[in-house]
């Protein structure tokens, strides 16, 4: 029993994850079809739950129609890993977290800017540095996504730089932003971020929605945007 509970589980968590990604593909098809080669930049995120569940549950069915015998200790075992994912979420999801209001930030000219004025709107942060790789590959895009219109607003909050190499970074590349300095990364610590890039998304109450850590695909940025204009339109 062993050998064939082992060969169920692989097979369904293979099928879950491939399905997971193809229906988040499907969502997303006018975004892919322009740069196909995107599909398999899994590491930029991109995963579809319920087509996860649905791959999972047929690589199951298919299991449990060729060995009925696998049906109870599937069952627990599938019981066992909800239960265990679902005690890690309640103590890990903590509260919900506001923008914060003691953060001192500031313009490339030294103005003052508080993250409480953003509040109101969906909101896009993207906390980044001129020295991150992962940064640089996704801010032109982001920077395009900025300049449309996505119904949300945009704010790229630099971390730990001063402004003469944010200003250095920007004409080298000839990104068009107006980058927030936040010199000592209140942000990253604000958000309990262990590194960059990290894309916010905020409801229009300034509450956190979801963050991705890591670089971002544009049909990521483009769905995590849907999410936060839900109930603003």
């Amino acid at each position: 029993m062993g050998p064939a509970i082992a060969g169920w589980a692989s097979a369904a968590a293979i099928s879950g994850g491939i399905a997971a990604r193809l229906g988040f593909v499907v969502q997303n098809a006018t975004t892919y079809l322009a740069d196909p080669l995107s599909v398999f930049a899994i590491w930029q995120g991109g995963f579809s739950p319920l087509w996860g569940i649905a791959g999972f549950a047929l690589a199951t069915g298919w299991h449990l129609w060729r060995n009925p015998d696998l049906i109870l200790p599937a069952a627990a075992s599938v019981l066992f890993a909800v239960g265990g994912w679902n005690i890690v979420w309640q103590l890990t999801r903590g509260e919900a977290v506001a923008l914060p209001s003691g953060a001192v930030l500031a313009t490339l000219s030294g103005a003052p800017v508080a993250p409480g004025d953003w509040e109101g709107r969906p909101l896009v942060i993207n906390l980044w540095a001129s020295w991150c790789p992962p940064c640089r590959r996704e801010m032109p895009m982001m920077a395009e996504l900025a300049a449309a219109d996505t119904g949300a607003e945009f704010v790229f909050v630099n971390q730990g730089e001063g402004a003469e190499a944010v200003r250095r970074y920007l004409s080298r590349e000839g990104i068009v932003i107006a980058p927030v300095l936040d010199p000592t990364s209140q942000l990253m610590r604000h958000y309990g971020s262990m590194g960059l890039p990290v894309t916010l998304f905020i409801d229009a109450q300034g509450q956190l929605h979801t963050a991705h850590m890591g670089e971002i695909s544009r049909a990521g940025l483009l769905a995590g945007i849907a999410a936060i204009r839900t109930g603003t339109e």
